[in-house]
């Protein structure tokens, strides 16, 4: 069974050195933290860096992993313990909100050593999880997967905008919901600034009308066609209006025909009808 110290020790890193430090905090909301060191990284490192007491030496490498939402514990990086100090007063915490004032601050230094598995290696902590730093050489971590684990959430149909040549390589999880829905969307020749209603309907669901504009189509829409002659145009896709499954083709099509009539696609966009 391949262990987190088989892979310390591959790269040339003494286990006994390491201190493992597992992140999860009841003070944020599920997968905040991995969030935050997704897209907010210094202020994740800010976080990681002040303690409530003194923790760690000077010298000391820390193994850091968050906990997911999906309840993984994820290595995030190897770091070192280059320094410390305390924190001065009225020093908050952004992602808790807490008064950190007098608390343990260190300087940590990213390393590259198991660069490489940042964000891939998945571990078993075990039982012990109150027990969040833990010393390496006593605790061999089993390693559960070494895979790409990070996918985004789907922010919603209000907030989804996204060129349609992106279309074809959205996460797994967001075309798993695309595929579930019908409705009404919007291209924007991003361009020109044309506009184009138009909607999945029958057999068709968003994703799989928008594939067919990624992979070179063009629905069958007279003026897309048209403008396509000059050359291939670049959209940008969004959401109007969602149904499910279940709707009816002409209750779609009134939809439809409501927003084209609102946004005046038909006298200054791209909708022939």
């Amino acid at each position: 069974m391949l262990t987190f110290n088989d892979l310390l020790s591959l790269e040339g890193v003494d286990p006994a050195k390491v201190r493992l430090v597992r992140h999860q905090d009841n003070r944020v909301k599920a997968g905040r933290l991995y969030e935050a060191w997704r897209n907010d990284r210094s202020t994740f490192e800010r976080y990681q860096s002040v303690q409530q007491r003194s923790l760690f030496d000077v010298g000391d490498l820390l193994a850091s992993f968050i906990v997911t939402e999906a309840r993984k514990t994820v290595f995030v990086g190897l770091y070192e313990v280059a320094g410390s100090n305390t924190c001065p007063a009225g020093n908050v915490d952004a992602l808790t909100g807490v008064d950190v004032s007098g608390y343990q601050s260190y300087d940590l230094r990213l390393l590259e050593q198991l660069g490489g598995y940042t964000d891939k290696i998945v571990i078993d902590w075990g039982a012990g999880t109150r027990s969040w730093v833990q010393r390496a050489a006593n605790q061999p971590k089993p390693v559960l997967e070494i895979a790409e684990q990070y996918e985004p959430r789907f922010p919603g149909f209000r907030e989804f905008v996204r060129p349609v040549d992106d279309i074809p390589a959205l996460p797994h999880g967001w075309q798993q919901v695309l595929r579930a829905v019908k409705g009404v969307y919007l291209l924007v020749d991003v361009e020109s600034g044309q506009q184009y209603v138009g909607s999945a309907k029958g057999a068709y669901s968003l994703l799989g009308r928008w594939l067919e504009y990624a992979n070179g189509g063009d629905g069958g829409d007279v003026r897309l066609k048209a403008v396509a002659r000059h050359g291939r145009r670049h959209y940008q896709v969004s959401v109007l209006e969602v149904v499910d499954g279940n709707t009816p083709d002409d209750t779609i099509e009134q939809i439809e025909s409501y927003w084209k009539s609102k946004l005046l696609t038909r006298r200054f966009g791209l909708n022939a009808n």
